[in-house]
Order: structure tokens, then sequence, then C-alpha cells
């Protein structure tokens, strides 16, 4: 149960195969329908401090790669929970996997995350000078 025994909302399936490819909040070209959609997905799976560990770990150097046994030891966690969380950011298109004989690579989609970033850079959409 989430706090105050209501679970959250599920997000709507989204193709995370593709980088993001939205316009920076409070840009005119940002489609509410089906942009807030796309960054929501991504952003519910970046929620977890140990999934924005994978991330950092992953982003230390360009074509870095870890299996789940390397991200169970570096979170301290059991493999079957640094699955889970390799999966959940796999799934929102943040990670690539790839198989090497019988592991399973996992590395940064560089291009998703900078998506990401880009749409949080906030255009003001404000016609003064606030911003």
């Amino acid at each position: 149960m989430w706090q105050g025994g209501v679970m959250p909302a599920a997000l709507p399936a989204v193709d995370a195969s593709q980088p993001l490819c939205c316009a920076p909040l409070g840009d005119a070209a940002f489609a509410p329908q089906d942009d807030a959609v796309a960054v929501a997905a991504r952003l519910r799976a970046m929620a977890d401090a140990n999934r924005v560990r994978i991330l950092q770990a992953l982003a230390c150097c360009e074509g870095h790669e870890m299996t789940t046994t390397d991200v169970a030891a570096m979170l301290e966690v059991s493999p079957a929970t640094a699955n889970h969380h390799l999966r959940q950011l796999e799934g929102a298109g943040l990670l690539m996997a790839r198989r090497d004989g019988a592991k399973v690579l996992y590395g940064l989609r560089l291009e998703s995350v900078r998506a990401v970033a880009r749409v949080l850079q906030i255009a003001c959409g404000a016609s003064c000078d606030c911003c």
C-alpha cells in the first residue's frame, strides 16, 4: 500500500524504445495529452534513489555497462531487486540491454536521459520578462 492507503494510478504504457521527443515545459509546442504521459513515465522510473544511483554509475563514462550482479553489489541488494530496478529503467527507455553470452549488460541510453533533461529546462510561457 502507498502512503495514505491509496495506490498511485498506473501510467498508460508508452513506447519507450524511442528517445523522448518533447518540447520543454512551458513551451507552446508541449502537447499535454501525449508529451506529459511520456515525461511522467520516465520520471516515475527515475523516482527511486537506487535507480538514480544506477543512472549515475552508468553515466561515469560513455559506453560503461553493468550486469545485474554489478548493480546488486553496488546497491547492496539482492540480484532480484537489482534486476527489478534495471528492468524499470529499461522499460522507460533510459537503459539498453545487450546479451554477451550468459550475461546481460545494461548501458545508459544517453540521448533519452538528455531528452528528459531538455524537457525539464522550463521555457517561460508568460508574456513578461520574468525568465
